[in-house]
């Protein structure tokens, strides 16, 4: 493909010529212009400035990459904020929102940054696994960059784009079924569900994971599956694999399903079961004790030349037992008397002298 069809512009099929190979000739002839891109998932667009990534804008409905969205979820721009902020200022795109939360404190700029560059890499993740959609690439004069986010080089969000990519085809594969719904054990444990953000700081769980790991755990909620979790997760689907993963080794979620509610149940009788069989055995043993009471009493009173019977022998020996542990404790008594006096003796002896 020459230098001139690109200068034109191109308008082509993702069949015919994958998305990576256009990229990679916009920043090989260091090209100015946008890049966009529309499937049937959604669209986006990315701009660039002699080859570099210096903005974009996507629109994913299947996604939540939309910036307002995105601080909506985290709790960061609550309703009530966000009604003031549209009296007071201009959001009338993601960048006008972005100086709108500096201006008010909401925001730091190094924050939005991290979020904008997020939220590219998991525009490029999206749209390279696209496999038919049209791509456009209209050539300009002039690009405005993005007022947070620093130029990209389009190479290494291509590149970490595709390493994610394939781990994360890994890690699916570890995760699978996709559609199978999660639930905190936490949740299963005190048989409620907890929806309420506020709930989980006052457990202290807030203080056991970061940012990331907070946001993907507050959503298991007993309806979502692995698939809706990732669709509905702020922080990429990369992190959010890699989280959930985490999650089911620590024992953090586990599967919501009518053979744990068995297991549950089932542990359940079982603790009921250890608690009458150990009742059981109680009341067995106070009736041995009774019996063994009893027993005596009769031995006691058992005439001269009458022929023992079981408890009696059993008496017999443990009398036996008894006397015998008397005359070891006697003796030992009387030793350790010899020893005494002996020891004293000798200190006289020395105070003599």
């Amino acid at each position: 493909m020459s230098s001139t069809r690109v200068a034109k512009g191109l308008n082509a099929n993702l069949e015919n010529f994958e998305l990576t190979d256009v990229m990679q000739l916009i920043t090989q002839q260091v090209k100015c212009g946008v890049l966009s891109v529309e499937g049937s998932n959604g669209s986006c667009s990315w701009s660039f400035n002699e080859g570099s990534l210096v903005s974009f804008d996507c629109n994913f409905p299947g996604h939540i990459l939309d910036l307002k969205n995105i601080l909506r979820q985290s709790g960061t721009l609550d309703d009530k904020r966000l009604v003031r902020l549209h009296e007071s200022d201009d959001l009338s795109s993601a960048q006008a929102l972005g100086k709108a939360l500096v201006k008010n404190n909401i925001c730091t700029r190094e924050e939005l940054e991290k979020m904008n560059l997020r939220r590219l890499i998991e525009s490029f993740i999206i749209t390279l696994q696209w496999t038919k959609g049209r791509y456009k690439f209209i050539p300009t004069s002039e690009i405005n960059n993005h007022a947070f986010l620093a130029p990209q080089d389009a190479n290494f969000i291509i590149l970490e784009a595709l390493r994610q990519i394939d781990e994360m085809a890994v890690m699916k594969k570890r995760l699978q079924p996709l559609d199978q719904v999660y639930e905190s054990t936490l949740t299963l444990a005190n048989d409620e569900t907890i929806n309420d953000a506020d709930t989980l700081f006052q457990e202290g769980l807030h203080d056991q994971f970061d940012d990331d790991e907070f946001e993907v755990y507050k959503l298991f909620d007993g309806q979502r599956s692995l698939q809706n979790v990732l669709e509905n997760s702020i922080t990429g689907q990369f992190h959010t694999c890699r989280t959930m993963l985490n999650f089911i080794e620590r024992g953090i979620i586990a599967p919501l399903s009518e053979e744990m509610g068995f297991q549950f149940t089932r542990s359940q009788e079982s603790s009921q079961n250890r608690y009458w069989s150990g009742l059981s055995l109680l009341i067995l043993s106070g009736a041995l004790l009774i019996a063994t009471g009893t027993a005596l009493q009769s031995a006691n009173r058992t005439e001269p030349g009458s022929h023992p019977t079981l408890f009696s022998a059993i008496i017999n020996n443990i009398k036996a037992d008894q006397n015998t542990m008397q005359k070891q404790a006697q003796q030992l008594l009387l030793q350790t008397n010899s020893h005494t006096d002996i020891d004293e003796g000798r200190d006289n002896d020395a105070s003599e002298l």
